[in-house]
Formats: structure tokens, C-alpha cells, sequence
């Protein structure tokens, strides 16, 4: 970025090429079929680990990730650093 203008790489608002014709590719090789058979599969997997993992991403592509929500107390006051105390220039150890 020069002086806050851009100045290098895509424009604001253009498609990522690559991933769209990865998308298509995949498209081509993966067939509706093969798609859900393979998530029955990982989905009814009996290791209940590889299912339940298989389970979250699925819920991701449907519904999206969820937003993770900061981890706090919200009536806590804000944290106050004093650093007076540090001297302002280093002494020389000898």
C-alpha cells in the first residue's frame, strides 16, 4: 500500500479466479452421488471422533462457523497498567 492507497494485487470486489475454477474442477470430478455417499460415510463413521468431526464441518458448510464470542467478564472495569515505576533510561550492569 502506498501512502493508504492500493496499489498491487486484486481489485476491490474481484472473484478469486483460482478458487473459482477449483470450485468448477471439483465440481466436474465429485458428482452429486458421490458427494453424499462420502458424507454418509465420514457421517456414520464408528469412530465417534472422525463422526463427530465429520458432523461440525458439516454444520459449518450449512449454517456457517459461529462467531466466537470474547471471553470476559463485561462488568469487570478495564485493566489499568502502571509503569512509573520502570526507569526511564537502562543502567549499565558492570
Amino acid at each position: 500500500m502506498a501512502k493508504g492507497r492500493k496499489t498491487g494485487g486484486r481489485q476491490k470486489g474481484a472473484r478469486n479466479i483460482a478458487t473459482a475454477a477449483i470450485k468448477a474442477l471439483l465440481a466436474e470430478i465429485l458428482s452429486d452421488e458421490g458427494l453424499k455417499r462420502r458424507w454418509k460415510k465420514w457421517l456414520g463413521h464408528r469412530d465417534q471422533h472422525i463422526a463427530f468431526e465429520a458432523f461440525k464441518l458439516a454444520l459449518s458448510y450449512l449454517y456457517g462457523k459461529p462467531v466466537q464470542p470474547l471471553v470476559g467478564e463485561e462488568d469487570a472495569p478495564p485493566v489499568h497498567i502502571d509503569i512509573s515505576a520502570i526507569p526511564m533510561k537502562r543502567e549499565r550492569a558492570e
